[in-house]
């Protein structure tokens, strides 16, 4: 009986040494836990403070870049308002010069081509001369006949009086003024004798006197067409015309 007795105190005892251990494991285990727990909130808040961190860098560059768009946008706006003043300025002196090259041509002398020939007139003289063409183009030959008449006594040294001579015969012509189609081209003849026209002048004075019933003097102008100017066109043309009188 003591034996038993003996038996149970001992194994009570080193159930309370077992229990004893078992609490102070328990306790050191607890312990590693709540450091733990307190690092893994540590290394959260560390965590969240560099995201923080970041986010507000973020923001601040993301501000930056917002910021640099809005500066870009406005100096491209400065450089296109130079660009468009620049452009305004360039065409405001091409304007100014070419109104000044303008005023210029119309006082300087002028140089064309009359029939091969380059030679130098005067804006004006040209333009006159010009101008009673347009109306003998157009088929106004009285405004042509006119033109022309105006052009011979304002400019009677001009290159282009031979020419209007006979454009003013061609146009009397047209209107059957054939008194001055004769005198017109008899006035060429005599001050131009070897001139381009002499030939077509010629025949033209032929015409007129034809058509206005004078048939042997016509028939004689074609003779005379033909005996100076043999090479020309206007010789062909009178031999025809010879021809359509004799019938």
């Amino acid at each position: 009986m003591k034996f038993r007795s003996s038996l149970c105190l001992r194994r009570t005892a080193a159930a309370l040494a077992a229990l004893s251990i078992a609490g102070s494991a328990f306790a050191f285990a607890d312990d590693d836990a709540r450091r733990a727990i307190l690092d893994l909130r540590e290394t959260v808040k560390a965590i969240q403070a560099d995201l923080s961190v970041s986010k507000n860098a973020q923001m601040q560059l993301m501000t930056e870049i917002n910021r640099l768009k809005e500066q870009n946008r406005h100096l491209t706006g400065q450089v296109e308002e130079l660009y468009n003043a620049l452009e305004m300025e360039k065409r405001s002196t091409r304007d100014l010069f070419g109104s000044l090259d303008s005023r210029v041509e119309a006082f300087e002398p002028q140089t064309v081509v009359i029939n091969g020939e380059s030679v130098t007139v005067d804006p004006k003289e040209k333009q006159a001369f010009d101008e009673a063409v347009l109306h003998l183009q157009d088929r106004q030959y009285k405004q042509a006949e006119n033109g022309f008449k105006r052009f011979a006594a304002e400019w009677p040294k001009s290159p282009y009086r031979p020419d209007a001579l006979f454009w003013w015969g061609t146009a009397a012509f047209a209107l059957e003024h054939y008194k001055t189609v004769i005198s017109t081209q008899n006035q060429l003849l005599r001050e131009y004798p070897k001139n381009p026209r002499a030939a077509d002048a010629m025949l033209l004075v032929g015409s007129a006197q034809a058509a206005s019933g004078n048939l042997k003097a016509a028939r004689a102008t074609f003779q005379k067409v033909q005996k100076t100017y043999p090479d020309s066109e206007a010789a062909v043309t009178a031999k025809a015309r010879l021809a359509s009188l004799g019938k």
